[in-house]
């Protein structure tokens, strides 16, 4: 059965300004995050305000193992982007559920 993760998002000190010498970066992403919504995969996502390099992805998966999996596909990963800090956890959902997951 499926479950619900929050990838709680950290960016490394030096992201803005990889972005800036990087445009196709966010480009990427912005792909990587169509195809896993397109998936049913990745069911919302965004940054926090103010914009910080912080913000949540809330994924779909059987297991933490394979939620962290799913993560390491992103260009954020890829591009050496992602903080230590940032975190990929269970998210025990009590009031909406039904709005993400099929029982």
């Amino acid at each position: 059965m499926a479950t619900l993760f929050a990838v709680v998002v950290a960016t490394v000190p030096n992201y803005y300004e990889y972005k800036q010498t990087h445009p196709e970066h966010d480009k990427d992403q912005l792909s990587w995050f169509k195809e896993q919504y397109q998936k049913g995969i990745l069911l919302c996502c965004g940054p926090f305000v103010p914009h910080d390099g912080t913000g949540i992805w809330v994924i779909k998966a059987e297991t933490v193992e394979e939620a962290i999996a799913i993560v390491n596909t992103s260009p954020r990963v890829r591009d050496g982007l992602l903080a230590e800090s940032a975190r990929v956890v269970e998210w025990n959902v009590h009031l909406g559920r039904d709005r993400f997951l099929e029982d």
